[in-house]
């Protein structure tokens, strides 16, 4: 019962206010809506990161050529070829997919467009390794592989990019370095990565373009494709093992190749998002607290100004803790009110964000109740000293104060 009239009178006091209470409130507003926005920003960063990541179909290692080295002396690399894709697609000590890659610059022309583009020759399993999905078509199989077949997939930007459309120029030829290739598929669009644009590509078959268009067995890189799941330690010592037999490396020797997992660093920049929205976070939580002083000083206000009214209820009997709950209730009151706005602009904030940014829409639901809580919890500590000054208010000084 006392509960109730101490939420009755503080409801009272917060309409009869209501400008001076929102202002009071409005730190507690903006701290709470940033940490909302700063956490769910985060993680819906991270839940898009690992949307793309699992769009791949699983994580890839890259083979590369290594430097040549004699003692201290660099002479340039040693290239890898296809024997050493085959190498490692014949061993059976991981359910692996290798994809050998040769990737050069060609001119090509369609009609009367020309340009200077990307073509990469790869083996029909490339697709699945990299996880792309196919728009129009269909994918070059094993069988024209084998027997060199001049055809292409090409990436979605590339019909564009020769004043063309998909449906024109699917099944038509378009020239490669000055040879004929047959379009038969096109690619959905998967955006650039950061170090490539496969929208922008010609994909060939590997041996077309090893000797065909190339005229080179050495390849560029050799893409192995695995699980999520896989030890990753345990397939980089496979494939050095079967890489240093096949080339003859002696114990002690240096490799000629490097391995690099990639996905090392979409590990990276999540832990890094993180942190950075945990330092956000906790930077505006501290305007959390500068509310909380904001309210104990408008509740200090607001015990000077109800002297006569506190006076007044003393005198009637009003206990100490029916004082002391009436501004703490007050106080609470005050900073929920603020924390709720602050959660519906937060939430807002964040929804207008991962639109723009085409992000899934995280909810942090535990952000939002823990935020609630702490500004119940600032309330409560910095309604303590208002309420208990109001308390300790003698009830004969109350009365006649002006």
């Amino acid at each position: 019962m006392l509960f109730k009239e101490s939420l009755t009178s503080a409801i009272s006091s917060i309409r009869s206010n209501a400008i001076r209470s929102f202002l009071t409130s409005l730190a507690i507003i903006i701290g709470t809506a940033a940490v909302i926005a700063v956490i769910g920003i985060g993680s819906s960063a991270n839940k898009a990161l690992e949307a793309s990541i699992d769009d791949l179909g699983g994580r890839t290692l890259y083979v590369q050529p290594g430097q040549n080295r004699r003692g201290a002396v660099t002479k340039g690399f040693i290239p890898l070829d296809i024997k050493d894709a085959y190498a490692l697609e014949k061993s059976k000590l991981h359910d692996w997919k290798i994809s050998p890659t040769i990737r050069k610059n060609r001119q090509i022309k369609y009609k009367n467009a020309n340009i200077n583009e990307r073509v990469g020759a790869y083996l029909p399993i490339h697709f699945e390794v990299r996880g792309y999905d196919l728009e129009f078509g269909r994918l070059f199989n094993e069988e024209e592989n084998l027997g060199r077949k001049r055809v292409a997939v090409i990436g979605s930007a590339v019909p564009r990019a020769l004043g063309s459309n998909a449906s024109m120029i699917l099944n038509k030829e378009i020239l490669v370095a000055g040879t004929s290739y047959k379009v038969v598929g096109i690619l959905k669009e998967e955006g650039s990565t950061g170090w490539q644009n496969p929208d922008e590509e010609i994909y060939i078959p590997l041996l077309t373009g090893a000797q065909r268009l190339f005229g080179t067995p050495h390849v560029d890189s050799i893409n192995v494709g695995i699980t999520n799941d896989t030890n990753v330690d345990e397939v980089m010592m496979s494939i050095e093992q079967i890489l240093r037999a096949k080339h003859d490396i002696g114990p002690g020797e240096d490799n000629d190749f490097r391995i690099s997992d990639y996905s090392q660093y979409s590990d990276l920049r999540k832990q890094a998002t993180g942190i950075f929205t945990i330092l956000i976070a906790g930077i505006a939580a501290i305007s959390l607290v500068v509310g909380g002083i904001g309210v104990m000083n408008i509740m200090l206000v607001s015990v000077t100004e109800r002297t006569r009214e506190i006076g007044l209820r003393k005198a009637l009997g009003a206990t100490h803790k029916a004082i002391m709950l009436q501004f703490i209730v007050e106080a609470v009151l005050l900073c929920v009110i603020g924390g709720l706005i602050g959660v519906f602009l937060g939430t807002s904030i964040l929804y207008l964000f991962a639109s723009l940014n085409d992000w899934p829409f995280s909810m942090p639901v535990s952000a939002m109740f823990g935020s609630i809580t702490f500004s119940a919890m600032v309330g409560l500590f910095f309604g303590i000293w208002p309420a208990r000054k109001a308390a300790k208010l003698d009830p004969a000084t109350s009365l006649r104060y002006e």
